[in-house]
């Protein structure tokens, strides 16, 4: 009952090397990358619809892109989702603090 006696892990030995690739991950092989679908329709309606649909564009080719074995576009596809989606979201707050500041500015001058 003794267990099999592994190969020596030395330079030279019958072990060849493994080789990884450092940048990607086992669980980014197994998973398709987030789409921020609900994000870019949400930006899209309420923020800034110029950015938003390019967002929303982008989140919509991210699942079909996967199942096409493109995962490096799909991946692609999603940080642009999420960047349009995200400056959509920062135009959206910047008008609404203009239009709040403003119109208080006009209020006073009543």
């Amino acid at each position: 009952m003794s267990s099999p006696a592994l190969p020596p892990a030395v330079p030279g030995g019958s072990r060849s090397p493994v080789h990884v690739n450092v940048h990607t991950y086992p669980a980014q092989l197994q998973y398709p990358p987030r789409t921020y679908l609900v994000f870019a329709v949400l930006v899209t309606i309420f923020c800034f619809p110029p950015t938003g649909l390019v967002a929303l564009v982008s989140a919509l080719r991210v699942n079909a892109l996967w199942k096409a074995q493109e995962h490096d576009k799909s991946r692609k596809a999603s940080r642009r989702a999420r960047n349009w989606g995200l400056l959509s979201l920062a135009i959206g707050i910047v008008a609404v603090i203009v239009v709040v500041f403003w119109s208080s500015i006009n209020y006073l001058n009543l």
